[in-house]
C-alpha cells in the first residue's frame, strides 16, 4: 500500500468518525479526561446553577415589587436590598463558577495532550508512514481545543439552560398553566428551523475540519522543506496550492457565516413574535371567557412576571443550535483524538522483557519475511543473515533493495511479517522497546537535530554528560574544529531540524549525538552522504575506532566508507545476492564490482 494509499485511508477514517451523532460514550470519556478533577466541574455546574436561580429570584422579587405598588420608605429599601443581594449573589457565584470550570477544563486539557503525546511517542513508525504531521498537529491543537470549549462553555450553558427553563415554566405554572400554550407556541417552528440548521451546520463543519487538516499539512510539508522548494523553484505551485485549499476554506467560513446569519435572525425574529403573542394573549386574557376565573391570579405583578418569564423560556431555544453545533464539533474532535489514543501498540513489550545491559549485539536474521501492510509488495522472503557482535556490516545495493528496511527491523521500528529477528539470541521481541533503543544508536540519512544548542543535541540521549566529555568525543571524532568554527562554537543556537547549521555540520553533530550513548548497536544510514571529501576524510580513522567493538550496521555507497567492513552484504530486491569483504567481492566481478565500477564513473 503507497503512503498516499495509506494517507487517504486515514482521512476516511477521520471523515467518518465526524460523520457520527452526538455520543454518550464519548461524553462519559471526555469527562473521564477530568480524572479526580470532575467534582470541579460538577461543583461549577451547581455554582452557576445557583446564579441562574438568583438571576430567576431577581425576576420573582420585581414582581413583587410591581404588585405592591408604591411601598412605604422602610419597605423599597427592604426590596432594594433583597435585589441587590441577589445581584451579588449572582457575581460572586459567577466568578466562583468561572474560575472552577476553568481550573478544571484546563487540567484535563493538559492531562489529555499529555496521553496524547505520550501515545505519539509510543507508536511505531508504521503509524507515521501513514498520517502527515500536519494532521497530527491539527488533532493536538484545533481538536483538543474544541473539547476544552465544551467542557468550559457547552456544559455550563446546557446547567443554565435546563435550570432557567425549569423555574422559568414552573414559576408560569404557579401562575396559571394555560399560560404556557403561547410561551411554547412556536416552540414546533423553532424545532424544525434548529434541525434543519443542524444538518446543514454538521455537514459544513465536517468538510471544515477536512479542509482545515489539508491546509494545515500542506503549510507544515512546504515549511520543513522550503529549501527543497526553493531549490527547485516551486514557489508559484506551492503558493497556487496553498491559495487553492485556502480559497475552499475561505468560502466554506462564507457558507457557514451565511447559515449563522440567515437561522439567528429567523430565530430571534420568531422570539420577538412570541414574545408579541404573549403579551398580546396577556392582554385578552382579562376579557376572555377564563377572566373572571383568573381575576386573582391575573394581577398587573404576575402578568409582568408572566412576560419575562416567557421570554426566559424562549431564550434557551435561541442558541440550543449553537450548544449543539459546538457539542458536534467537540463528538468529532473527541473521536479523532481518542482514535489515537486507542490505536494498539503493535510494538509491544512482552510481561517480562530480557536485560539488555550486558548486550553483546549479535544480530540475526532468521527465515524473516517482511512487506509493510498486507495489500504491499514483500520486501524479503525467507531472508537469513548473521552479524557476530562487534562486527561491522556495511549493507550495499540500488536503491529500493531493502537495505534501510533491513536496519529498521534491527532497530525492531517494525515487526517481521514471518520468521524472526535474533538479538542475542533471543527473540527482539522478548525486549522493552525502550531498554532496546537505549542500548542502539541510529544516525539517519537526513541527520534531524531538535531546537537547542549544539552541546544539547550531542548531549541528547545523555544529557548528564559534562561539557569537557562531550569536547572530548566531539575531538576523538575530529569533528572538535568544524564546531568551535561556528558563531557561538558548541553554545551555538540550533533552530528546528537543524536548519541554522551546514548539512555537513548536522550530520557530524548527529554523528557524535549517537556515539555519546556508547551503544552496543550502532546503525549508520549513509553518515557521510553529506560530508565534503575533506571532511569525510577527517571522520574515516575516529569511525573505524569508534566502530570498533561495537555490531554496526553501515548502509552507504561510498566505497571509502564500506570497503574497511569486516563483511559487505550485497541486496538485490530483498535477497542476499553477494557477501564478503571488499577485495573478494571486487575479485568475483559481480554486482558488488559492478556497483565499484559505477561509482568510479
Amino acid at each position: 500500500m503507497s503512503a498516499q494509499t495509506r494517507q487517504g485511508t486515514s482521512e476516511t477514517r477521520g471523515r467518518e468518525a465526524s460523520e457520527r451523532p452526538l455520543s454518550l460514550r464519548l461524553v462519559v470519556r471526555i469527562f473521564a479526561t477530568l480524572g479526580p478533577y470532575l467534582w470541579l466541574v460538577l461543583l461549577g455546574n451547581v455554582l452557576v446553577g445557583i446564579c441562574v436561580a438568583a438571576d430567576m429570584r431577581l425576576i420573582y422579587e420585581a414582581t413583587r415589587l410591581i404588585e405592591a405598588g408604591v411601598p412605604a420608605a422602610t419597605a423599597a429599601w427592604r426590596a432594594v436590598g433583597i435585589l441587590a443581594a441577589l445581584a451579588l449573589i449572582n457575581r460572586v457565584f459567577g466568578y466562583g463558577q468561572f474560575m472552577v470550570t476553568l481550573y478544571a477544563s484546563n487540567k484535563a486539557v493538559e492531562r489529555l495532550r499529555q496521553n496524547l503525546f505520550a501515545k505519539l511517542q509510543a507508536l511505531p513508525k508504521s503509524f507515521y508512514d501513514q498520517h502527515k504531521t500536519g494532521w497530527l498537529i491539527a488533532r493536538g491543537t484545533g481538536d483538543i481545543w474544541h473539547i476544552a470549549e465544551f467542557m468550559t462553555y457547552t456544559l455550563m450553558m446546557i446547567v443554565v439552560f435546563l435550570v432557567a427553563f425549569g423555574y422559568a415554566a414552573f414559576r408560569i405554572w404557579r401562575i396559571s398553566p394555560i399560560l404556557l400554550a403561547p410561551s411554547l407556541l412556536l416552540a414546533p417552528a423553532i424545532t424544525v428551523l434548529t434541525f434543519w440548521y443542524r444538518r446543514r451546520m454538521s455537514r459544513e463543519q465536517r468538510f471544515g475540519r477536512e479542509q482545515n487538516s489539508r491546509l494545515v499539512a500542506h503549510m507544515s510539508e512546504h515549511v520543513r522543506g522550503v529549501r527543497v522548494v526553493q531549490a527547485f523553484a516551486r514557489e508559484p505551485r506551492a503558493l497556487g496550492e496553498f491559495n487553492a485549499l485556502n480559497t475552499v476554506n475561505r468560502d466554506n467560513e462564507i457558507r457557514i457565516a451565511r447559515l449563522d446569519a440567515l437561522f439567528m435572525p429567523s430565530v430571534n425574529f420568531l422570539g420577538i413574535l412570541n414574545t408579541a403573542l404573549v403579551v398580546a394573549f396577556a392582554a385578552w386574557l382579562p376579557h376572555s371567557p377564563w377572566g373572571e376565573r383568573m381575576a386573582d391570579t391575573l394581577t398587573v405583578g404576575n402578568v409582568a412576571a408572566y412576560i419575562m418569564y416567557a421570554n426566559v423560556i424562549l431564550w434557551p431555544m435561541r442558541f440550543v443550535v449553537e450548544l449543539y453545533s459546538m457539542s458536534l464539533r467537540a463528538m468529532a474532535a473527541a473521536e479523532r483524538i481518542f482514535e489515537i489514543l486507542d490505536m494498539p501498540v503493535e510494538l509491544a513489550d512482552p510481561d517480562r522483557p530480557a536485560p539488555v545491559d550486558a548486550m553483546r549485539g549479535e544480530i540475526e536474521f532468521r527465515h524473516a519475511d517482511f512487506r509493510y501492510g498486507p495489500d504491499s509488495a514483500w520486501i524479503f522472503r525467507d531472508f537469513n543473515l548473521h552479524v557476530p557482535a562487534g562486527q561491522t556490516l556495511a549493507l550495499v545495493g540500488e536503491t529500493g533493495a531493502g537495505k534501510t528496511t533491513l536496519s529498521a527491523l534491527a532497530a525492531r521500528f517494525y515487526d517481521v511479517t514471518g520468521g524472526e529477528v535474533l538479538l542475542d539470541g533471543r527473540n527482539i521481541r522478548e525486549y522493552g522497546l525502550e531498554a532496546l533503543h537505549r542500548r542502539m544508536a541510529i544516525v539517519p540519512q537526513d541527520g534531524f537535530l531538535f531546537s537547542g544548542t549544539v552541546l544539547d543535541n550531542i548531549r541528547f540521549r545523555r544529557p548528564d554528560m559534562t561539557r569537557e566529555e562531550t569536547i572530548a568525543l566531539a575531538r576523538d571524532l575530529g569533528i572538535h574544529d568544524a564546531i568551535a568554527s561556528l558563531a557561538q562554537g558548541y553554545d551555538t543556537v540550533v533552530l528546528e531540524g537543524g536548519a541554522s547549521v551546514s548539512e555537513g555540520q548536522r550530520q557530524l553533530i548527529s554523528i557524535a549525538r549517537a556515539l555519546a550513548a556508547d551503544p552496543a548497536v550502532l546503525i549508520l544510514d549513509e553518515p557521510t552522504s553529506a560530508l565534503d571529501v575533506h571532511t569525510e576524510s577527517l571522520l574515516q580513522t575516529a569511525l573505524l575506532r569508534l566502530m570498533r567493538g561495537r555490531t554496526t550496521l553501515l548502509i552507504a555507497h561510498r566505497l571509502s566508507t564500506v570497503r574497511h567492513a569486516d563483511r559487505i552484504v550485497v541486496l538485490e530486491h530483498g535477497r542476499l545476492a553477494e557477501a564478503g569483504a571488499h577485495e573478494e567481492l571486487v575479485r568475483r566481478n559481480g554486482l558488488y564490482a559492478a556497483l565499484v565500477r559505477q561509482s568510479l564513473q
